[in-house]
């Protein structure tokens, strides 16, 4: 093939790996990963005569589209274990650009087919457009928020509110009369009159600190009754102030506060108290931002109609009244589902709204929304992502080059993957199944097998007594469970839990510990105590199982997307050979050479990461 021309792509030679083949290409798709593509040998050598052209720019060009340096270093990643690159390195790199090739081409022919305006390949790319871009929402404006300036915290130690009082207060909770507060200011009363507070806690008081005579202890300002901020910072040592009242939860209570002092917080405690303060409301004040930001407006019309119609109709009811926009006239008492809420540039219909929240369904059928607060906050979430998506663009991260290139890439990969899904003919029934297993009977054999009665004890003392217990013995299964271990249903031995027992098997080809001993030893015999993510483990060998073919019924959903992965394999080489054929490339193999890829897994210092800190 010749690289310095822009005759059409020729063709590839394959590589004969499987396995790397499996791993080869920058998109996440099965169909592309079994791609096998290699390189031609001669060209980097034809090239050497050309004069050398400006290292900057891309590798190569067909059409509208490029592969560019990290392209090259991304691919290098996936591919990193592939034998060709100790083998041939240049062909190796060579490899490299010809996966990069055929992914452009594959998504050349989706974004022909109009794939990336398919509604369902928008939403699967919207959704990973979202948390592409909230990662650098979430480090380049979220988390520096975090911190609190020196300003900042002047300004809050002005507010009063973070200050630490020593408490004293009581508690009453009110009856449904409301008999209570009257009472409450009695005893407010009293206790200004001259009576004790420690008395009149330990009687009326309802919260534990009445039996040290209602003494709470430290608090923050901020945390007390709301309406209270204005008297605590007037107040003095020793002042009692009161009556507050409130509604926590279905009760009211009425508070009576004593001031025992004040303590200002040190620079280093409000720092970390805004810090945790900060972290815990990140997303929601994120959250409300974005709505004033974009102007939220619920429409006041529609909360009492969306109630009703929550609380009076099931969830299939309510979608199948729908029109495909997602609102619906009135119909009898069914209420209209217009706009319920409205953003700058945006709206949000019913449909919207329950397509874009978690919304729980009750054993009724009825989709579970309190009140009316309740919904208000719903739909606020109902906007959250897109105005994420909305501000990233208006900070200008979502056209920074790097970034912009990943959400190229991300819609790429989806509309090629529906492309893909799309020609793949219906799965076969189970006599086409059985046969494509019986044809390729090679595939299916179940290598050596090992059984054995396996126990996890939480601490190793106990592991080892019992190992010394057991061990010269002709003991059997009852011997875990005479330790107290009870059996773990479908336990592998990767989640078998301390004090628990299982029968497991471990193959020939398992390199875990447990796998390793058990494999040494004979029918009867006990494994020494072995550390697993759980705790200490010990086993007892049961038998050995030779190798056999599976049969069909114990491997049928691995056939089944084998047969789908081969079916889309033969289906995307058809479509490349074709693309390959009509579609001219132009490369510049002097910049491919050029790229840093760093040396080959285990050939030297740091080799496991040159890669990745290249493509970095």
């Amino acid at each position: 093939m010749r690289l310095a021309s822009p005759a059409p792509f020729e063709g590839h030679a394959s590589s004969g790996s499987g396995a790397a083949a499996r791993a080869g290409t920058a998109l996440a798709l099965a169909a592309v990963l079994a791609l096998s593509l290699a390189a031609d040998t001669g060209a980097p050598a034809r090239a050497a005569a050309a004069a050398t052209p400006s290292m900057r720019g891309p590798i190569a060009t067909l059409g509208n589209r490029t592969v560019e340096a990290i392209d090259i270093q991304r691919a290098a990643i996936a591919l990193r274990t592939d034998p060709l690159r100790e083998r041939n390195p240049t062909q190796w790199r060579r490899m490299l650009l010809d996966r990069c090739i055929d992914r452009e081409l594959l998504s050349m022919e989706a974004e022909r087919l109009g794939l990336q305006d398919d509604p369902a390949v928008k939403r699967r790319y919207e959704d990973r457009e979202f948390l592409r871009l909230y990662r650098e929402v979430d480090e380049r404006v979220l988390l520096p928020g975090i911190e609190p300036t020196d300003a900042q915290l002047d300004s809050l130690r002005k507010t009063g509110l973070y200050r630490s009082v020593d408490l004293h207060y009581i508690v009453m909770l009110d009856d449904e009369r409301g008999t209570q507060k009257a009472l409450a200011e009695k005893i407010l009363e009293r206790i200004r009159g001259g009576a004790s507070f420690d008395s009149m806690a330990r009687i009326y008081s309802v919260h534990p600190s009445r039996q040290q005579g209602g003494h709470f202890g430290p608090s923050l300002v901020r945390d007390l009754a709301a309406s209270s901020y204005q008297d605590v910072r007037a107040a003095k040592p020793g002042d009692v102030l009161g009556l507050y009242s409130g509604r926590p939860g279905r009760n009211t209570y009425h508070q009576i506060y004593k001031i025992g002092g004040f303590t200002e917080l040190t620079t280093d405690s409000l720092k970390s108290l805004v810090r945790t303060e900060r972290t815990n409301s990140m997303v929601q004040l994120h959250q409300e931002a974005l709505l004033a930001k974009y102007h939220f407006a619920p429409d006041p019309a529609m909360e009492k109609p969306v109630l009703f119609t929550l609380g009076s109709e099931t969830r299939d009811s309510i979608l199948a009244s729908l029109s495909p926009d997602g609102t619906r006239p009135q119909r009898g008492v069914r209420p209209a589902l217009g706009t319920l809420a409205r953003v700058d540039g945006d709206s949000l219909t019913f449909l919207d709204f329950y397509n874009r929240t978690r919304l729980t369904t009750g054993t009724s059928g009825r989709l579970q929304v309190r009140d009316a607060a309740h919904l208000r906050e719903l739909i606020g979430h109902a906007f959250y992502r897109k105005l994420v998506v909305r501000d990233a663009r208006d900070r200008g991260f979502a056209a920074e080059p790097q970034i912009a290139r990943d959400l190229r890439l991300a819609r790429d990969e989806e509309a090629v993957r529906a492309m893909v899904t799309r020609a793949r003919p219906p799965e076969p029934d189970s006599t086409a199944l059985r046969t494509y297993f019986e044809t390729r009977a090679s595939r299916y054999q179940r290598p050596a097998a090992w059984i054995a009665r396996v126990g996890v004890f939480a601490k190793r003392d106990s592991a080892s007594a019992a190992l010394r217990d057991w061990n010269g013995t002709n003991a059997g299964d009852s011997v875990f469970f005479g330790r107290g271990l009870s059996e773990q249903p479908r336990a592998t031995q990767y989640d078998l839990l301390p004090g628990r027992t299982a029968r497991l098997t471990y193959f020939e080809r398992d390199g875990d510990p447990m796998a390793r001993s058990v494999r040494l030893l004979s029918e009867g015999q006990f494994t020494p105590v072995v550390e697993t993510l759980e705790g200490y483990a010990v086993a007892r060998v049961i038998g050995r199982e030779a190798p056999r073919p599976y049969a069909f019924n114990e491997v049928i959903d691995r056939v089944r997307r084998d047969w789908r992965e081969e079916t889309e394999n033969e289906w995307v080489l058809r479509q490349l050979e074709r693309m390959r054929a009509k579609t001219p490339v132009r490369i510049v193999p002097a910049r491919l050479t050029a790229v840093k890829l760093g040396p080959a897994v285990g050939t030297g210092p740091g080799a496991g990461s040159a890669v990745g800190g290249a493509a970095r």
